[in-house]
């Protein structure tokens, strides 16, 4: 499911988000609930990182 999550979220700019859940057959809601949980997944903004920042 995140795979679809991430790609509605990388295509939300050109369509709207109602429109690729539907074609994705994924519910409004479970987007928007993998969305409210990027920050906890990626502290420091919700950024889509895979690993956290090297030290210098």
């Amino acid at each position: 499911m995140s795979a679809i999550c991430r790609f509605i979220h990388a295509e939300k700019a050109n369509f709207t988000i109602a429109l690729l859940c539907r074609v994705m057959k994924t519910a409004r809601s479970t987007y928007y609930a993998w969305d409210a949980g990027r920050e906890a997944r990626w502290p420091g903004g919700g950024a889509m990182r895979p690993w956290p920042k090297r030290s210098p």
